[in-house]
């Protein structure tokens, strides 16, 4: 009797034993997952200050202008899209790109860059200044395939200020000597919305430590 109940005692301390270092595995992950989190953050915010701008009027001249996609309805461009096409064209207009570069996906139900071609074009960009990029998913591959494909070296990127930072980060990773025209928008009061920016911050840096960036520039038709 006395022989059992020892045996329940080492086994239940053995057990709080492996529970406890459970516990202490848990939240060693936690605390890396939240340094790399907010070290990767931080990082790229330090190595974009400078770069960003307000208005076209002061942006520094640059061969192109990368405006990101985002979502279309009824053929028309949404607010966030349509805000970057704007300061594409104003760029544009004020002689500070001499193209401009629409990125995005281009589906059936989502075709990004075939609106925002459109939209520029009916704006008076004349049909070889509007480059057209189906290819780019996601910002990451907008900026390797503007390098690589497109044979851009220098650009302004055109998006809000809470992706302002990543964009800049990723285009100067793909080898491109960017700054940016950073749009107002008032998506930093989200909670989901910032929560979701940081962890692609995050995978932006992982990314661009884990993986090649884009291979040495075979530059398609600039008018495609």
């Amino acid at each position: 009797m006395v022989g059992s109940v020892g045996l329940n005692v080492l086994a239940s301390e053995v057990a709080g034993k492996a529970k406890l270092r459970g516990w202490r595995i848990v939240g060693g992950a936690t605390l890396l997952a939240v340094a790399g989190l907010v070290g990767s953050n931080a990082w790229i915010a330090w190595t974009s200050r400078g770069y960003a701008y307000e208005s076209a009027e002061t942006v520094p001249a640059r061969s192109v202008a990368i405006v990101p996609g985002s979502r279309v309805h009824d053929g028309k461009p949404l607010f966030i899209v349509r805000s970057r096409l704007q300061a594409g064209l104003d760029l544009y207009r004020a002689g500070r790109v001499k193209a401009i570069l629409v990125s995005g996906n281009d589906s059936a139900v989502n075709p990004e860059v075939t609106v925002m071609r459109a939209w520029l074009r009916a704006r008076g960009v004349p049909a070889a200044d509007v480059w057209s990029d189906a290819g780019g998913s996601r910002t990451r591959e907008t900026m390797n395939r503007a390098a690589a494909l497109y044979g851009v070296t220098d650009a302004v990127v055109c998006t809000q200020t809470v992706n302002m930072q990543r964009s800049l980060y990723l285009a100067q990773r793909a080898g491109i000597d960017a700054v940016g025209l950073a749009l107002p928008t008032n998506l930093r009061g989200s909670v989901r919305y910032m929560a979701t920016e940081s962890l692609k911050t995050t995978l932006a840096f992982a990314e661009s430590v884990l993986r090649a960036g884009p291979p040495h520039p075979a530059p398609l038709l600039a008018s495609q």
